[in-house]
């Protein structure tokens, strides 16, 4: 379930700008087609969700090291970003495209994703797409 905590702002204008994971929260990076399979499959107990087209990858924030743990091995195309990278964080309003926007925009308890509901829900939507 959604973590109501916000420790950090994301950008007052409407612009994106390059944020680092690791800090505030990680991030879950996944291809298009199977993050909107899991999207839909976590319905409301998503957090925040960036939509970022020109990657064709939405994208979920979990807390930092949540998914430290994480068995990729099976999990194609799904990417962690902790310490050390840095993330595309469209502002606070930046709800619609083009360009990277909240798909699933921040409101109060709805900030991170719970990782290990996030991460069952990737794995059935890596089982429904094979």
């Amino acid at each position: 379930m959604p973590t109501n905590a916000l420790p950090w702002t994301p950008p007052a204008t409407c612009s994106v700008r390059m944020l680092p994971a690791g800090r505030w929260w990680d991030a879950v990076q996944a291809p298009r087609a199977l993050g909107e399979h899991a999207l839909r499959l976590l319905g409301d107990a998503t957090g925040a969700v960036i939509d970022d087209p020109g990657g064709k990858r939405l994208v979920w924030l979990v807390e930092p090291g949540a998914a430290d743990r994480w068995d990729m091995g099976w999990l194609p195309g799904i990417e962690l970003r902790g310490s050390a990278t840095f993330i595309h964080v469209p502002g606070v309003d930046r709800t619609e495209g083009p360009g990277v926007h909240w798909c699933v925009p921040l409101a109060p308890g709805r900030y991170l994703t719970e990782p290990a509901f996030l991460l069952a829900v990737l794995q059935m939507a890596t089982r429904a797409a094979r």
